[in-house]
């Protein structure tokens, strides 16, 4: 744990002192220009953080190798070897409890029924160790996500802070419009008659 930590931190701060060296040069991202059609952000829909870090994650092969071994990573064709053997134990005791439905014999019922019992009792301890396991699969699946989630808004919050603070309007054309606006009120109250 302490180790992926690290790693992260370590990706972290190269990619920040990466991102500095991209503001530094004002080269504006591509996710921040305006187009009227762009297809790879309808791709992404228009997912802001996304974008911004796949430019980062391009310009970096840090972060590339990163999104390899991501993609690399399937857990779930290891914890679907569980799932599937489960299951056919599920379907087994399913299956069986129907059949122990159609017995008529009220004590061979009985009899029958402790039995899958006793069997259903005895897989759940030895299947128990693997089931913990894909569990624990499963958990570190979701703080992988979580970590990578963190990674890509703190690496994206100073580009998009930069784009915040180079194209922040001028308030001018904004107040010229309220001025225009207020000059029309008047002339619309002027020309109405009263009521």
């Amino acid at each position: 744990m302490l180790k992926k930590i690290a790693s992260l931190s370590l990706i972290l701060l190269i990619s920040c002192q990466k991102n500095e060296t991209v503001h530094r040069n004002n080269e504006e991202p591509k996710a921040f220009e305006e187009k009227s059609i762009d297809l790879g952000r309808l791709k992404s829909g228009n997912d802001l953080v996304e974008d911004l870090f796949q430019e980062l994650v391009d310009k970096s092969p840090e972060l590339k190798n990163l999104e390899n071994e991501l993609k690399e990573l399937k857990t779930r064709d290891t914890t679907d070897i569980f799932y599937n053997y489960n299951q056919k134990s599920e379907d087994y005791y399913a299956s069986a409890n129907r059949h122990i439905n159609s017995i008529r014999d009220s004590v061979m019922k009985q009899k029958i029924s402790n039995l899958i019992a006793k069997s259903e009792e005895k897989y759940s301890i030895q299947k128990s160790n693997v089931e913990n396991l894909t569990k624990t699969i499963n958990q570190k699946r979701t703080e992988i996500s979580d970590y990578y989630n963190t990674l890509k808004i703190v690496l994206t919050i100073p580009l998009i802070e930069q784009y915040q603070k180079q194209h922040l309007p001028n308030k001018a054309p904004f107040e010229k419009l309220i001025e225009k606006e207020n000059s029309l009120i008047e002339k619309v109250k002027q020309n109405t008659l009263s009521y």
